[in-house]
């Protein structure tokens, strides 16, 4: 399924940019180590257990460093009276008591064979906090940790948090703060009328939903309908104001109006599964959805592209071609429509979010929706 030294230099890499961490729980093992764990974790990625692919997480807690656990009162390290053997055969079975938005399971790497030595069991909300559900709540333990995530996919993690992925021999390095600095934060805090919590709130909640559906969905944010008029067919048009703020008065209510940022951004996420794309405007009012971008309005030749990697330098080898036409319509309409966002979630959950800037069309690639 490929060569993973690449997937493990870029989490090392990735992982030393985040600065030193002083415990020891918190270090990553060595390479050798690492290249290991995943050899035996893309194994298990691939077998079924009762008719599912295994979810999962591990981590590399020793014994001598659980100390670090008594931070966190909602999560507990429970010890296996009889370790379980680290090989594939015995993983495929446990794999299903292992909730990877809950639990690790713990990994002692300090002895060979490999053997899982227990559980760290936590109660999280950080599902919930990263839709806004809430504002405040429990993490999980924020220390290293690999998820199998698909057949052939893992994830290197630090705490809930992805960084870099792995997909049958090709890495993703993920980005945290697409949505929270740069050109595409600078575009949409340019054109709005809502406080950059507000709409971050709206957008995350709205983004994860669609990449939860696993349908693939296309969100176009413009300055207005006028803007974008001659390059957009909208199939089904339903105007609406933020938030049904057309529809209510009660929103001065900070319990209500919080009630309806998530019911009007679960309403939004909803209409993405109809082919073409929901169209907002910058405050995030609804302009309509199942939208046709007419790229055979548009200049034929292609967009000046600047694809961004993780650490803002350009990369070198993407390309306009790299992707489908739901990509290459979207990157049209951003360099075609002054101060459009295009936010193009594809089928396998990878998230882009493009606008225009200098007479470049900025793509940041493999967004996380992180904390």
């Amino acid at each position: 399924m490929g060569n993973l030294s690449p997937f493990i230099d870029a989490y090392i890499e990735v992982y030393d940019r985040m600065g030193h961490l002083e415990e020891k729980a918190q270090q990553l093992p060595p390479k050798e180590v690492l290249m290991s764990v995943c050899e035996i974790l893309l194994d298990v990625s691939c077998m079924r257990e009762e008719g599912r692919f295994s979810n999962f997480r591990v981590c590399f807690l020793r014994n001598e460093d659980s100390a670090f656990l008594d931070g966190y009162i909602y999560a507990h390290k429970l010890t296996f009276e009889n370790p379980i053997p680290f090989n594939p055969g015995a993983l495929h079975k446990l794999a299903p008591a292992i909730n990877p938005a809950m639990s690790y399971l713990i990994v002692d790497t300090t002895m060979e064979p490999y053997m899982c030595t227990g559980i760290i069991a936590s109660f999280t909300t950080w599902e919930k906090l990263i839709m806004g559900e809430v504002e405040g709540g429990n993490r999980m333990p924020q220390i290293p940790n690999i998820r199998v995530k698909d057949p052939g996919e893992l994830e290197a993690c630090f705490g809930e948090t992805p960084l870099v992925g792995y997909s049958f021999g090709r890495n993703v390095v993920s980005r945290t703060d697409a949505f929270t600095r740069g050109f595409v934060y600078d575009t949409i805090n340019s054109y709005t009328k809502l406080d950059s919590l507000e709409w971050l709130h709206i957008l995350y909640r709205v983004v994860w939903h669609v990449k939860k559906y696993a349908h693939g969905g296309t969100i176009l944010l413009v300055p207005s309908m006028d803007s974008c008029e001659e390059f957009i067919n909208v199939k089904y048009k339903l105007p609406s104001k933020c938030m049904f703020e057309d529809e209510k008065s009660l929103l001065d209510s900070p319990v209500t109006r919080e009630k309806e940022t998530i019911s009007y951004a679960d309403f939004i996420s909803k209409l993405t599964t109809v082919d073409g794309a929901v169209l907002l405007t910058h405050n995030f009012d609804l302009i309509g959805f199942g939208a046709e971008i007419l790229t055979d309005k548009m200049e034929k030749k292609e967009p000046n592209m600047c694809f961004l990697n993780s650490n803002d330098t350009v990369s070198k080898t993407a390309k306009f071609t790299d992707n489908g036409t739901r990509h290459r319509s979207a990157y049209r309409f951003a360099n075609a429509v002054p101060g459009a966002v295009a936010i193009v979630v594809s089928q396998d959950g990878i998230i882009k979010a493009i606008t225009k800037h200098d007479d470049k069309v900025i793509v940041y690639n493999n967004i996380a929706l992180a904390l």
